[in-house]
């Protein structure tokens, strides 16, 4: 969401005040936790937005202590300008971690801002559209040897755009989805992890390799295939630091439409960009953050990036890199395993910035 992000610190003051994890989660039971946050922000498009999320923490039953923790977000906001949200992530480790399912559900009707395809858009190019999103994300894996997972992952997306500007390049249809569209795809995915703890690592690495087909037979409206690359790697540096390398890759073949395209932007991938300020059908991205515990359950990230776009693979130029930076502060809510709320600034080129609160770590 582009504009000044304006964030009610209020209520993350409070959470900040806490003399303990009692006042932070409501204990349904020994072995389940839930944690609320409040969702407060502004943008032009949306006005003020007002909303929670609440992250719930757990194991299944039967599984050890020494097991990793199973979690899942509710989360809802409202805008004066008559939009809503409702999202949930999920992320399930059954069976001693031998099973790793996670993904997402959630409902959008909502405005974007869209800045074109590409690198040859003039760079203060912007419209607005409105559109009703249904998403459905699904990944299923096994632990198949030693911090190696393999599976399947499903996407499905209604992409229903309801208003365009007029004259616009979606209005237009000047680009490949301008009219929206279901997205309908089943691939493959590999995991190799080897983080010592998912919510905040401190040393391991984080290694995803996925192939996406979109197809037509299997109910999408188009015909591509995404492949990617995601590393981190997590390098303990002192008791209390920790220095993180995120490396990240996309490429699309086919008719991709443009909000499946790669993109930069958002809460976790080259913070300080409007979510898709920059999309094409190839991306490549390098990120580091520097992690540091304070004092407490209280911490703060420096951190900074760079990547870039382009219609093609050999079309990758140093000219139409974008940087971006920012720093962040840290709040500890469950201490046995790790899970802290997080509120980042970054700022990019072009006058770009955006403040970001919310449950874990960016990488």
């Amino acid at each position: 969401m582009k504009g000044v992000l304006l964030v009610i610190l209020g209520f993350f003051a409070l959470q900040l005040l806490a003399q303990n994890d009692d006042s932070l989660k409501t204990e349904v039971e020994k072995n389940f936790r839930a944690y609320p946050l409040p969702v407060v922000y502004y943008t032009p498009e949306t006005r003020f937005a007002f909303g929670a999320v609440t992250l719930f923490n757990f194991r299944f039953k039967g599984e050890s202590a020494e097991s990793r923790n199973s979690q899942f977000q509710l989360g809802g906001a409202y805008t004066q300008n008559d939009q809503m949200l409702f999202y949930a992530p999920y992320q399930f480790f059954l069976k001693e971690n031998k099973y790793n399912i996670f993904g997402q559900f959630y409902y959008y009707n909502y405005s974007y801002n869209f800045y074109g395809v590409g690198n040859d858009v003039p760079k203060d190019y912007e419209e607005l559209y409105f559109v009703n999103i249904p998403r459905i994300r699904i990944n299923a894996t096994q632990l198949v040897r030693k911090n190696l997972y393999f599976g399947f992952r499903y996407w499905f997306d209604e992409f229903d755009i309801q208003e365009t500007e007029e004259n616009g390049l979606l209005s237009q249809n000047l680009v490949e989805g301008a009219d929206g569209g279901t997205i309908s795809s089943l691939g493959f995915v590999a995991l190799y992890d080897s983080r010592d703890n998912y919510n905040y690592p401190e040393k391991g690495a984080w290694f995803e390799i996925l192939a996406l087909p979109n197809r037509k037979e299997l109910g999408s409206d188009f015909n591509f295939i995404r492949f990617s690359l995601d590393y981190v790697k997590y390098h303990k540096v002192a008791s209390k630091s920790v220095f993180v390398v995120n490396l990240f890759g996309v490429s699309n073949f086919g008719e991709v439409p443009f909000n499946e395209m790669a993109f930069i932007g958002g809460r976790s991938k080259m913070r300080g960009y409007y979510e898709g300020r920059f999309r094409d059908k190839h991306l490549w991205m390098v990120q580091a953050e520097w992690r540091q515990e304070i004092k407490g359950k209280i911490g703060a990230v420096a951190f900074g990036g760079v990547g870039g776009v382009a219609s093609e693979i050999n079309n990758f130029e140093l000219n139409n890199t974008v940087p971006s930076a920012g720093v962040g502060i840290r709040y500890r809510m469950d201490e046995s395993d790790k899970i802290n709320i997080r509120l980042d600034y970054g700022v990019g080129l072009y006058g770009s910035s955006g403040i970001y609160l919310t449950f874990g770590e960016a990488f």
